[in-house]
């Protein structure tokens, strides 16, 4: 089999790979989806994600980073370190958020060094590998090799395992991360956002596919959420624990 019609046959078996079924939580994000406006009794934009059951998911990294578009912000006294810890409790985790500005935040730190550091991202990579590898081992490729002296038969079954090898590699995605700004109305101050890498890597081949997100983690942190009264006067406010969606897992999809 000559050089053209081998890659004609690697451009087939992509084709025939069906995209993985991805378990857990990530809502559909192949297009924009409008979020839900807050009620008009509150002041808060952030309210649509404090409700115990939201009209619609919430797109990662959604909300708004505008000061203006929140009226309310907590006072100094409303932002002592040992309080703020104290309420959101063994849900501060050091890898996705910081209470001060990190040192590497303007640097891109690629999926390899973040597996390392997070279980969350370790378990959602290895669950998204473990898939697509079976998704491949469905694929009859012996049938599909040619026969005879120019493939010994002792050779055949290596020859499909790399070729399935490669299939996992070329469907996988990977993970950049930056450090974020949240703004006064959240805490931490500082948020990890992780995002599928779009160089010429990940979109280039197949052709037609491109990076998007496969798998959600959350993570929780503390949102100063205004509700206003009855009676007139003055809204209350209070910080609350908010589920915060961040990208766990990328995967090669049609645009």
């Amino acid at each position: 089999m000559d050089g053209a019609h081998r890659r004609c046959l690697f451009l087939l078996l992509i084709c025939l790979l069906p995209q993985p079924s991805i378990p857990g939580p990530p809502p559909p994000l192949e297009g924009p989806q409008e979020l839900p406006l807050p009620p008009s009794s509150t002041a808060d934009p952030s309210a649509h994600i404090l409700r115990g059951h939201p009209s619609a998911p919430v797109r990662p990294y959604s909300l708004s980073l505008s000061p203006e578009d929140y009226h309310y912000h907590p006072k100094p006294r409303h932002l002592r370190p040992r309080q703020l810890h104290r309420l959101l409790g063994s849900a501060f985790d050091p890898f996705w958020m910081a209470t001060a500005e990190p040192r590497s935040r303007n640097s891109s730190i690629l999926e390899d060094s973040l597996e390392t550091q997070s279980r969350d991202l370790a378990d959602s990579a290895g669950r998204y590998r473990r898939n697509l590898w079976r998704e491949a081992e469905g694929l009859e490729l012996p049938a599909l090799l040619p026969a005879g002296p120019a493939l010994p038969p002792e050779l055949r079954g290596a020859v499909s395992h790399s070729l399935r090898q490669w299939l996992v590699e070329q469907a996988a995605c990977r993970l950049t991360s930056a450090w974020v700004d949240l703004g006064a109305v959240f805490w931490p101050l500082w948020v990890r956002h992780t995002a599928c890498e779009t160089g010429l890597r990940s979109c280039s081949w197949p052709p037609g596919l491109s990076c998007r997100p496969a798998q959600l983690t959350h993570i929780k942190l503390l949102a100063w959420h205004c509700w206003a009264m009855q009676q007139p006067g003055p809204p209350r406010c209070a910080w609350r624990q908010i589920p915060y969606p961040v990208v766990a897992a990328c995967k090669r999809s049609c645009r």
